[in-house]
């Protein structure tokens, strides 16, 4: 199967596009790498139906906790029967009320 033909300006835009989300997701995980957001900010109804924030992979947006790294982040995904490959669109319900749970989320 061969891919649709898009014309160059569609794709430099998608390309635009993708670089600004990368730049802005960038952002959000120093932020709270920092100390400057609160990670449970992030999680609000406001924030989670944004497309830069429901695309990103959840393993990212743990690891940007100051003090958790890899390791930590994939335990506590396997600890809340998550898989590491999940966004946070991605999630099901009862393992956004468990991950909602786990963090202290209101």
């Amino acid at each position: 199967m061969n891919a649709p033909h898009i014309s160059k300006e569609k794709r430099d835009a998608a390309l635009i596009k993708a670089r600004d989300y990368k730049a802005q997701r960038a952002e959000i995980k120093q932020s709270i790498k920092k100390g400057l957001v609160e990670f449970n900010t992030f999680f609000s109804e406001d924030y989670c139906f944004n497309d830069i924030i429901s695309n990103m992979k959840l393993i990212d947006m743990i690891k940007s906790i100051p003090g958790v790294g890899d390791v930590k982040a994939q335990k506590i995904l396997k600890y809340l029967s998550i898989s590491w490959r999940k966004t946070i669109k991605g999630l099901g319900k009862k393992q956004k009320e468990n991950f909602k749970k786990y963090f202290k989320i209101n």
